[in-house]
């Protein structure tokens, strides 16, 4: 099986065993998730670029090039109407970033391994080695036996280049984990990142944004800029948002705030003035609040009209009249309950000390939490009422922001 870099340079010859050109480059399939098949073959010959079908090759191996017919029996292709839909190995991956999702990683494409799979010539490994670096420039045999070629499968791969020309998120990307995606937006260069983000759909994409390092976030925030950001911003959670318009300058900030809803845009007013260390700061108004004279049946239908836009549930927060809390109820106690109960009579004693005030310092959030094993706490002001919950992962980004 060849590896590009022994088959770029190589003399093409016919069948008639006659010089044609200088293999420049091999053109593939750009479809992910799958070993790319060499689709043509681009030729040097004197000043001329010639295009020829993967159908007319005899033998492409790293000892020889050869076509099936005479030179004058191949029908080329033109340049400009073949290459647009396809990768160029040596142009558009050799020495590009590549994703490797699989290790959720972006790698640097040192040489490409190509081979026979279902009877086609393709694509079948990334070598991401320092023998990959040292075959290209033929002082592999420095290294002996040490040093193996390290290859990544094709198919748990993606070329960054080949997804900034399509502007859509490939499906083997798709699949990873947001704060995984993010560890691959840190590794690429801020136009790169930025590209990738915005090709992604909006719910997606905040959820990526938000697991990415502070500073790079910001950098990138406003590299997108606020028209492309406005669709991003509605769908992250409002801590998130007034901790991101915290790291912008005011000026910056108020662009921000122009592309944000009436009633999204007075929340994060409110939230943006206090400090990042107190528990106002750490606060999220994501949750769902029922009333005390609800049924069991209708809170829980309230928990499915709000779960698809909130990060997580774990518990309902009960409030009444001018939203002053009254308590609070896990949501596997809410499931287990006869449907017809009021949920007023489910609420148990809940101490006041195990109930935030917007200005108590993270420190004295850790220790509530700690205290009474929760997972998420409300947040309330000097009329009790509800301002918002601080979660256990808000805490904790806090406290580790680049994990």
């Amino acid at each position: 099986m060849p590896y590009l870099s022994k088959l770029l340079g190589q003399p093409v010859l016919d069948s008639a065993d006659v010089k044609i050109g200088r293999l420049q480059d091999i053109i593939v399939s750009s479809e992910t998730s799958k070993y790319a098949s060499v689709e043509f073959l681009l030729l040097k010959r004197g000043k001329e670029r010639i295009l020829i079908p993967y159908s007319y090759v005899e033998n492409l191996s790293s000892k020889e090039v050869s076509l099936s017919a005479p030179y004058d029996k191949v029908q080329t292709v033109p340049l400009d109407t073949a290459i647009e839909n396809y990768l160029s190995l040596g142009k558009d991956i050799l020495d590009e970033q590549i994703v490797d999702v699989e290790g959720a990683r972006v790698v640097r494409v040192n040489d490409l391994r190509l081979g026979i799979f279902n009877e086609q010539m393709s694509v079948l490994g990334i070598d991401v080695s320092v023998r990959g670096i040292l075959r290209r420039i033929k002082l592999e045999w420095l290294l002996g036996g040490f040093f193996q070629p390290a290859l990544i499968d094709w198919r748990h791969t993606q070329s960054v280049r080949g997804l900034l020309k399509l502007d859509t998120i490939a499906k083997n990307l798709d699949r990873l984990h947001p704060a995984d995606l993010a560890n691959v937006i840190e590794d690429l260069n801020v136009k790169a990142g930025s590209r990738l983000v915005v090709s992604l759909d909006a719910k997606s994409a905040a959820k990526v944004l938000e697991e990415v390092d502070p500073h790079l976030q910001k950098v990138l925030v406003k590299y997108l800029g606020p028209e492309k950001m406005a669709g991003i911003l509605s769908q992250m959670s409002i801590d998130e948002v007034v901790d991101l318009f915290h790291s912008l300058s005011k000026q910056e900030a108020e662009q921000f705030f122009s592309q944000l809803k009436n009633s999204r845009l007075k929340t994060v007013r409110k939230f943006i003035n206090y400090e990042d260390d107190t528990a106002g700061g750490l606060m999220t108004s994501d949750y769902v609040s029922v009333r005390p004279g609800w049924t069991v049946a209708r809170a829980i239908e309230e928990v499915k009209k709000m779960s698809p836009s909130l990060r997580t549930v774990l518990y309902v927060y009960v409030v009444g009249e001018k939203d002053k809390f009254v308590g609070a109820l896990s949501l596997r106690w809410l499931l287990i309950s006869d449907p017809t109960e009021i949920v007023n009579n489910l609420i148990k004693y809940i101490p006041s000390t195990s109930i935030l005030r917007p200005e108590q310092p993270v420190e004295e959030v850790m220790n509530v939490m700690t205290k009474y094993d929760l997972y998420t706490v409300a947040v309330l002001d000097s009329d009790r009422k509800m301002l918002g919950i601080v979660t256990i992962d808000d805490v904790m980004r806090h406290l580790v922001p680049k994990a």
